[in-house]
C-alpha cells in the first residue's frame, strides 16, 4: 500500500476509527504496522520482527551491564579491578558486534551480495565459475535500509549509555515498525519515540489540522510537481546520448527537484500521519534547495539521515576534531558511504565523493577567508552556485552507470546537440518551485491551516483536492522505496 493509493487511505481511516475506540493502542499500531508491511511481501516481515527481536534482547542484556566509564547522566561504577573492567568491556562490545553483525549482515546479503561478487570478479579476485553460485535473486526487502539503522541505532545508544533499554516488547516493536515512517522514515531515535506511545492518546484540533495540511502538502508534493517532473527526467535518463547538452543540464535540474519533492513529500506525509496518531516525527527537511553552501544543504537535507552518520560514522572517525586533513578523509568517507547507503552501485559511491569533494573544497576556502563576502550578491551567487552543482551531481545519482553518467557530463560540458530536445519552459516550472518554496520559507507556512478560520480552511482543503485530482501525474512508486 503506497501512501497515494487509495487502498492505504481506506486502511488508515479504518486505523484512526480503532485507535479512537480501542482501549489497546499500541497493540493496534503494532498489529497495524505488520499488516501495513506485510501488504507488500508477506515473508519479509520475518526479517522485520528478526531485527526488533535482535536488538531488543540488545538493548536488555546491555542494560543489565554496567558502563565501564561514567555515563552522559553522570553515574558512577562500582569499584571494579582491571580485569573485571576488561571483562566487562570485553562482554558490552560483544553483544554491540552481535546487534551490527546481526542487522548489516541482512542488509548486505539483501542489498549488496551481487555487488561483491560483481567487483571480486572484475578484480579477478573471484572467477566467474565460483562467482554465479554466490549471487542471489531476491527483492530487496522495502524499509531494510532505514528500520536496519533505526534498531542499529537504538544498540549504540544503549551500548553508550546515552539512552536506557526499552523494557516493553510492545513499546519496542512499534519503535521499530511504526508505519507512517517504516518504508522511508524519518529514521527514528528511541529516546524520542518511545516517551511518546505512553502519552499518545487523541490528538487535539491544531494536531490534527497539522496533520491535514502536512498529508495534503505532502501529496501534492509528490503526485502533482514529483510525478509531473518525473515524465520528462525519465524520458532523458533513459536514452541520454539521444539529447543535447542543454537538454540534459535542464533534466539535471528536473530530477534534483523531482527527488526532493518525492522524498519530501513522503516525509510530510508520513510526519502528517503521525500526528493524526498524536505522535510527533522528527522534521526530515529544511529547504534544502535555498542551501548557498554545501553545509547548510547537509544539514537540510535527509536531516535524520544526516544526523545517523554524523552521530555513528563521522564522529567515531574523529570527526572534525582532529585537524584539517584527517577532516577532509573522514567527510569524504562518510558521504561515499551515505552514497552507498542508497545503493549497491558505483554511481551512488561517485555522487557521495562529488558531494564530500565540495563540502572539502568549501571548507577549505572558508577558513582561509576566500569565500565572498556575506552580503546580497554572495546569497544570490551561493544559492545559483548550489542548485547548478546539486543538479550536476544527480545525474551520478540517477545514472545506470559510471560510464553513463560521465557521457552525460561529456555531452553537457561540449554543449553538443542531439535530435532530441526539452522545452525550455522547463526552466519556468523550476523557477516557479523555488519561488514557491522561498515564499513558503520566508512567510512560514506551514501550519496555516490552524492558523486560518474555518472559511479558509474549507477552501485550502477544497483547493487541495481539486489540485490533486485534477493535476495527478504518472503514479510513479515513491523514489526512496527502492533504498
Amino acid at each position: 500500500m503506497r501512501f497515494d493509493s487509495v487502498e492505504f487511505w481506506a486502511f488508515f481511516a479504518v486505523v484512526l476509527v480503532l485507535h479512537r475506540l480501542l482501549p489497546f493502542r499500541r497493540g493496534l499500531l503494532v498489529l497495524a504496522s505488520y499488516f501495513f508491511y506485510a501488504s507488500w511481501n508477506p515473508p519479509f516481515l520475518v526479517l522485520l520482527l528478526f531485527s526488533s527481536a535482535l536488538d531488543y534482547v540488545v538493548g536488555l542484556r546491555l542494560g543489565a551491564l554496567p558502563l565501564p566509564v561514567p555515563g552522559p547522566d553522570g553515574v558512577t561504577l562500582p569499584v571494579l579491578t582491571d580485569s573485571e573492567r576488561r571483562s566487562l568491556v570485553r562482554k558490552r562490545r560483544a553483544l554491540l558486534a552481535v546487534s551490527c553483525v546481526g542487522n548489516l549482515g541482512l542488509l548486505a546479503y539483501f542489498k549488496y551480495i551481487n555487488f561483491f561478487v560483481d567487483n571480486l570478479v572484475a578484480v579477478r579476485v573471484l572467477p566467474e565459475s565460483l562467482a554465479s553460485g554466490l549471487r542471489v535473486d531476491v527483492a530487496l526487502p522495502l524499509g531494510i535500509s532505514f528500520y536496519t539503522f533505526q534498531t542499529l541505532s537504538y544498540a549504540i545508544d544503549v551500548y553508550r549509555g546515552n539512552t536506557k533499554p526499552v523494557r516493553s516488547i510492545g513499546d519496542f516493536l512499534l519503535f521499530v515498525a511504526f508505519f507512517p515512517q517504516l518504508i522511508a522514515g524519518p529514521i527514528l531515535r528511541a529516546v524520542d519515540f518511545v516517551p511518546q506511545i505512553g502519552r499518545a492518546r487523541f490528538p487535539d484540533q491544531r494536531k490534527v489540522l497539522e496533520g491535514v495540511e502536512l498529508c495534503l502538502v505532502g501529496l501534492f508534493q509528490k503526485v502533482v510537481i514529483a510525478d509531473g517532473f518525473a515524465n520528462v527526467v525519465d524520458r532523458v535518463f533513459s536514452e541520454p546520448e539521444h539529447f543535447s547538452g542543454g537538454s540534459l543540464l535542464i533534466a539535471s535540474f528536473c530530477f534534483n527537484c523531482q527527488i526532493f519533492c518525492d522524498f519530501s513529500g513522503y516525509s510530510l506525509m508520513a510526519c502528517g500521519l503521525a500526528k493524526l496518531l498524536d505522535f510527533e516525527l522528527p522534521k526530515n527537511f529544511d529547504y534544502p534547495l535555498l542551501a548557498t553552501n554545501p553545509i547548510e544543504y547537509r544539514r537540510g537535507w535527509h536531516i535524520t539521515m544526516g544526523t545517523w552518520f554524523r552521530d555513528y560514522f563521522y564522529q567515531p572517525l574523529g570527526g572534525d576534531r582532529r585537524g584539517e586533513w584527517i577532516t577532509a578523509r573522514n567527510s569524504m568517507l562518510t558521504w561515499m558511504a551515505f552514497g552507498l547507503w542508497h545503493g549497491a552501485s558505483w554511481t551512488f559511491v561517485l555522487w557521495g565523493a562529488i558531494n564530500g569533494a565540495l563540502l572539502v573544497v568549501y571548507r577549505f576556502l572558508k577558513h582561509r577567508g576566500w569565500l565572498i563576502r556575506k552580503g546580497h550578491f554572495a546569497t544570490v551567487f551561493g544559492l545559483a552556485s548550489m542548485a547548478l552543482f546539486l543538479s550536476l551531481s544527480t545525474i551520478a545519482f540517477r545514472a545506470e552507470n559510471v560510464e553513463g553518467a560521465l557521457g552525460m557530463y561529456r555531452r553537457i560540458a561540449l554543449w553538443e546537440d542531439g535530435r532530441l530536445t526539452i522545452s525550455p519552459l522547463w526552466f519556468a516550472a523550476l523557477a516557479v518551485l523555488y519561488l514557491v518554496h522561498w515564499l513558503n520559507r520566508r512567510f512560514h507556512t506551514e501550519g496555516a491551516l490552524a492558523r486560518i478560520r474555518w472559511p479558509g480552511r474549507v477552501v485550502f482543503i477544497t483547493g487541495m483536492v481539486a489540485a490533486l485530482t485534477l493535476g495527478a501525474g504518472s503514479g510513479q512508486p515513491f523514489y526512496y522505496f527502492q533504498f
